[in-house]
Formats: structure tokens, C-alpha cells, sequence
């Protein structure tokens, strides 16, 4: 039978893909993977073995709901980082907003340029 072997890749609607290539690369640093020609703006960035995060942009269906302002408590997707410390000095140094967990994690919810929360979480190496 088949089965589920992993998680390819995340997709987010914005509504500028160039402010927010720059968003996520000034933040994570990651890198621009080739993306076909899709007919409207966008990129996809590498989150390494094998995973990466598409950004579209196109109308988004959501646009003008009301948020929560909590990311934990939204649609999210949450990526696994070694160390949540370097990227709570760099938001505060940025000025960008967060929240902690309220789980006790050590994790960090961060909201984009249109509202897209994601969750940074802190794994131990053995990971």
C-alpha cells in the first residue's frame, strides 16, 4: 500500500513576491530554488532535504478576515531551527513582532508581510 514518506514543500499566498522574497531571506536566509514559468509572480526558497516554501502571488481569499493575533492560533507551518535564541535577538534588532509559545516550547511565531504566521521551533541536535 502506499504510503506518506514526508512533506515536499508549504505554500503562501502574498500579495508581493519580491517584498516577500526579501522578507524570508533577510529573515531565514534561505536560498531561491528554479521555479517554471506559473503564469504569476513567485518563488520557491529551499528548506533544505529536500523541503521548500512556495510563495504566490495571487489573490488571497482570506484577505480583510480577522487574524488571531497569536500565530499558534492560525493556519501556520512551523520550521525546525537550531537554536531560537540568534532569531529572537534578530526580530528584536529588526523590529519585526512575535509571540512566544504558549505551549512552554522553546518556539517563536512570526507573521509576514500579509499576515502568514509561521512557527520557528527549537530542536535539540539529536535530532
Amino acid at each position: 500500500m502506499a504510503r506518506v514518506i514526508g512533506l515536499d514543500h508549504v505554500s503562501i499566498l502574498v500579495s508581493d513576491a519580491e517584498a516577500s522574497l526579501h522578507f524570508y531571506q533577510g529573515l531565514l536566509g534561505l536560498s531561491v530554488l528554479e521555479r517554471p514559468d506559473l503564469g504569476f509572480p513567485g518563488y520557491w526558497l529551499d528548506l533544505f532535504n529536500g523541503q521548500s516554501l512556495h510563495i504566490m502571488q495571487l489573490p488571497n481569499p482570506s484577505s480583510g478576515s480577522e487574524r488571531p493575533e497569536h500565530g499558534g492560533r492560525d493556519f501556520h507551518f512551523a520550521l525546525r531551527v537550531d537554536s531560537i535564541v540568534d532569531y529572537e535577538t534578530h526580530l528584536q534588532q529588526h523590529g519585526l513582532t512575535y509571540t512566544r509559545s504558549r505551549s512552554g516550547r522553546k518556539a517563536l511565531f512570526i507573521k509576514d508581510l500579509d499576515d502568514n504566521a509561521f512557527e520557528l521551533f527549537e530542536v535539540s541536535s539529536s535530532v
